[in-house]
């Protein structure tokens, strides 16, 4: 599927060509068919490389599954590989209730914001399906919230009659195999630390990924692989973050990244929709990526050959598409709105940022700037050394053909830096032209460039905009949501 904005009131979806979704045929004794209470692993194991497993409806709890070459993993509608375990046999402990046999703790790594300190604790309670906030002591215990003590659960809620779980399993998916197909499975509820994916492709390569969602896991959603193909699915309700890591030649198609980092991770330091790095090669397109907490679509440390084309990316507290200290890539094609409300200062919450990368074009992109929070396109240059490639600098970067609406009297387009200024200011190698802009007021500073704050008649008195255009004109947001047909 594919998801592209509608300027009247929703985002459609196309449907992918059938050819994309076709089983081969297969050896009758190489198709395996699995129910509810089998050993995946196990059966994955005494199978061949080659073989194809089918799920019968119904929750498949803590398996753990390191496919062979080749195998395939194949859903339908009610199958679901659930990390969570029942919690029974409580037993009432004063003004709480309580259930003993807790594993211990599972390893913690990441950066918490400021107030939630039980951010990187990856075990994840749900009663009846709802997530419960996780408290460090006995006195915080309230209705809606538990502890981990000891070997303990506790709840203040009466859990009989109610299903209790607590995700536990470290992962759905990983290891070393080639070619491995993943179809039509909800997995969920794994207890995924920061940085890593309840599918975890980070040792394999051709992996396919086809209508999967991937959500209410701890960490990651899903950690691409070399040359791995993701199209269609969800990767949403995610504590940490939808996608992370490296993607060699990796395609992103079709798919929605929302709602992630309901655990609070600081998403300065990495949370929120998406974040790849070290990556050649990588693709995403005609994704839906919105109401993150943290950056929307983000790439960042030592990528290259990267081309992020017809998203729609909106809603997300962060920058909404973000190049970082990074090289050569391609943006082009994306409606992007209504990003940036959690940090825009400066040129922080830019719908589009490049930050610190070279090479890198910027072209017919549909950008709507919030009436109360968030910028434009920005290009910020800071001190950040070199890398793979070469210095993390903002050069040879072209932004043009894009069009630009200001839907309130503030935000700004442009280029700014903190370091060598009188340098950056001389690299016209950075440009915008033949960029349309519409805004609110004539004389207001939407801009700004090395002199500061610019108006439109300052902007075009540098080497900036020589071919641009300005309207002014006052707009109403556009209506865009996910949505599909």
């Amino acid at each position: 599927m594919k998801w592209n904005v509608v300027r009247i009131s929703i985002v459609a979806v196309t449907g992918l060509p059938l050819m994309a979704f076709g089983c081969q045929q297969i050896d009758a004794q190489n198709s395996i068919s699995l129910k509810p209470g089998d050993d995946v692993q196990a059966a994955v194991a005494s199978a061949p490389e080659g073989a194809e497993f089918h799920f019968a409806p119904g929750i498949y709890r803590m398996q753990m599954i390191k496919p062979k070459n080749g195998q395939k993993f194949i859903g339908k509608p009610g199958v679901v590989l659930s990390g969570a375990k029942i919690l029974d046999n409580w037993k009432p402990l004063g003004a709480t209730w309580a259930v003993s046999g807790l594993p211990e703790p599972l390893h913690r790594s990441g950066e918490c914001d400021e107030g939630f300190d039980l951010c990187s604790y990856r075990e994840d309670l749900f009663v009846d399906g709802k997530l419960y906030q996780r408290v460090a002591s006995l006195s915080r215990l309230s209705p809606g919230k538990w502890l981990a003590e000891d070997d303990k659960v506790y709840l203040r809620t009466k859990p009989a009659g109610r299903k209790v779980e607590i995700g536990l399993a470290p992962y759905a998916f990983a290891g070393n195999a080639e070619n491995v197909t993943i179809r039509n499975l909800v997995i969920e509820k794994y207890a995924t630390e920061a940085q890593h994916g309840a599918i975890d492709g980070s040792e394999g390569k051709g992996w396919q990924v086809i209508d999967v969602v991937a959500r209410w896991n701890h960490g990651g959603g899903l950690y691409p692989g070399k040359n791995m193909v993701v199209r269609g699915g969800s990767y949403s309700y995610n504590g940490q973050i939808g996608m992370v890591g490296e993607g060699d030649g990796a395609v992103i198609d079709g798919v929605e990244i929302a709602h992630n980092n309901w655990a609070n991770y600081n998403w300065g330091w990495e949370a929120g929709g998406t974040k790849f790095w070290r990556s050649d090669g990588l693709v995403v397109r005609n994704s839906c990526i919105h109401s993150n907490n943290g950056p929307g679509l983000w790439t960042d440390i030592d990528n290259i050959n990267i081309l992020i084309e017809n998203n729609t990316v909106f809603g997300n507290d962060g920058d909404g598409i973000k190049h970082e200290i990074s090289y050569k890539a391609t943006i082009r094609k994306n409606f992007v709105t209504n990003n940036g409300k959690g940090k825009d200062e400066w040129m922080w919450g830019s719908q589009i940022l490049v930050q610190n990368s070279s090479d890198v074009e910027v072209y017919e992109n549909t950008v709507e700037v919030p009436a109360k929070f968030g910028n434009g396109i920005g290009l910020i240059n800071q001190e950040r050394g070199d890398g793979a490639h070469g210095p993390w600098v903002t050069t040879k970067t072209n932004v043009h053909d894009n069009l630009i609406v200001y839907l309130g009297n503030r935000g700004v387009t442009g280029l700014v830096t903190d370091v060598r200024i009188e340098q950056f200011n001389n690299d016209h190698s950075n440009f915008f032209n033949r960029n349309t802009y519409v805004v609110t007021r004539e004389d207001q500073a939407f801009w700004k460039d090395m002199d500061g704050d610019a108006t439109w008649s300052n902007l075009r008195d540098s080497h900036m905009e020589k071919d641009g255009k300005l309207i002014v004109e006052r707009r109403s947001p556009t209506k865009v949501k996910c949505g599909s047909k």
